[in-house]
């Protein structure tokens, strides 16, 4: 009865503590996992310091390295990761029909950067046909756009000369002249590009039909890369140049918790606010240049800023602050409960013996109606079996309405001390009876 009563109980709490997670929400995670993109790579080394702000506070993130864009919206889909870099213009590559993949904020611009063998230009990609070209690695963003202008350029991604390398290999490969030609997509600080802009052998190829280009390929936006930008000292890049470039996002998966959002956002805009030598101070993180559904917390932040809470307490802090407001709607649920359960089980106690005491009275009616000793003592044994159903419920009441209990044994005691009272007066009348026919028939036969 007790364990009975213990599983009520528990399923009781667990009810209420549901309930209030449903009202508020789930609590905030403590652990996250950020896809970035290869070794060594902007994603990589965005994603680091990333991982550094969260630690201080109190979100630990793992990383995982992957092949890039493509690869991080795949893991997106498939749940393996809560956060990744990807690139602008992707997304609708990877079929998404039931919207797991939500948008956070576009951070910065990766320009695109087509090198290629040789010192005099190459002024359109349609004349790198035939040579050995590498467009990034399967399912990374570099691949995913540069297979788009090359295909426009009357060039198959298919075509055995199209490889597809890591960048530091088809940096290496490149200088060595086992390729032709390299598309990266990557931010001007990474060291491979750093190294092959100050190659006298090698040259970086201009967009200057880049109006037309980024007509066709809304995604793109175009770059200008001044002489000298780079590198004053060396005159990196020696002479302006046109880049094309799409732009990076943070992407996440639908149920990352609103919180966790907005901290990605707070620190997106510590480290991509102040801008760079190519993004304008204040551009990033923005809205623009998004083209995965926003997630409804991004919306919120980037158009009216973080919360008020986020705003007051530090993560680790707004997390308790969380926890402890669905165990606060579980306690207010239980305040009511507390009030009129014991109303509720006083009333089923009622119920119960109003219920026996009805088969009492029906008890009581074939009692006085039976005639015979048989059909008395029958009707007797209904009752003793009565009395023995009720008494789980006797033992079951609780102290305060052991009376009840008690007034029920009592009356059934009453009803049945009356019954054997007439069947003994019943069986009295027919032994006097027999002995009056006894004494009658015995002169006769004499």
């Amino acid at each position: 009865m007790h364990d009975r009563r213990w599983l009520i109980a528990a399923v009781l709490i667990a009810v209420t503590v549901l309930v209030g997670y449903l009202v508020t929400g789930p609590s905030p995670p403590r652990k996250i996992t950020l896809a970035t993109g290869q070794p060594g790579g902007m994603y990589d080394s965005f994603g680091a310091r990333y991982v550094s702000r969260l630690a201080r506070i109190g979100l630990h993130t793992d990383v995982v390295r992957t092949n890039g864009s493509l690869d991080n919206l795949q893991r997106l889909l498939r749940g393996e990761v809560h956060v990744a870099f990807v690139q602008g213009g992707t997304y609708s590559l990877v079929p998404d029909p039931e919207a797991r993949v939500r948008g956070l904020a576009a951070v910065y611009l990766e320009p695109l950067w087509v090198f290629h063998r040789g010192t005099s230009a190459v002024r359109s990609l349609s004349e790198l046909a035939g040579r050995r070209i590498s467009i990034g690695l399967p399912a990374s963003g570099t691949e995913a756009v540069a297979a788009a202008l090359l295909r426009e350029h009357g060039i198959e991604p298919t075509d055995p000369n199209v490889v597809r390398l890591a960048s530091t290999e088809a940096s290496d490969q490149l200088q060595q002249d086992r390729l032709q030609a390299a598309f990266f997509v990557t931010s001007y600080g990474d060291p491979v590009v750093a190294d092959l802009l100050g190659r006298t052998d090698i040259t970086l190829l201009s967009f200057d039909r880049d109006h037309a280009y980024t007509r066709k390929f809304p995604g793109l936006t175009t770059v200008k890369l001044q002489e000298g930008l780079v590198d004053l000292r060396r005159n990196l890049p020696p002479k302006d140049t046109t880049l094309l470039a799409p732009t990076a996002l943070l992407a996440c998966r639908a149920d990352l918790h609103p919180r966790v959002v907005e901290q990605i956002l707070k620190i997106a805009q510590s480290i991509h606010g102040p801008g760079s030598l190519i993004d304008p101070p204040f551009r990033f993180p923005s809205r623009e240049g998004v083209d995965v559904p926003l997630h409804e917390a991004a919306e919120v932040y980037l158009t009216q800023g973080e919360s008020f809470l986020s705003r007051m307490l530090p993560y680790s802090l707004l997390r308790w602050t969380l926890i402890l407001r669905v165990l606060a709607v579980s306690l207010i649920l239980w305040i009511p409960l507390v009030r009129f359960l014991p109303e509720v089980a006083g009333w089923r106690v009622n119920w119960r013996f109003g219920r026996l005491y009805t088969a009492l009275r029906e008890a009581e009616r074939r009692l006085e109606a039976a005639c015979d000793p048989g059909t008395l003592r029958a009707e007797i044994a209904a009752l003793d079996r009565l009395f023995l159903e009720a008494q789980p419920l006797c033992d079951e009441v609780p102290a305060t309405r052991q009376r009840d209990a008690y007034d029920w044994r009592v009356h059934v005691a009453f009803v049945r001390s009356h019954a054997t009272t007439r069947l003994a007066a019943m069986e009295g009348a027919a032994t006097t009876r027999t002995a009056g026919t006894r004494s009658v028939t015995r002169p006769g036969a004499e």
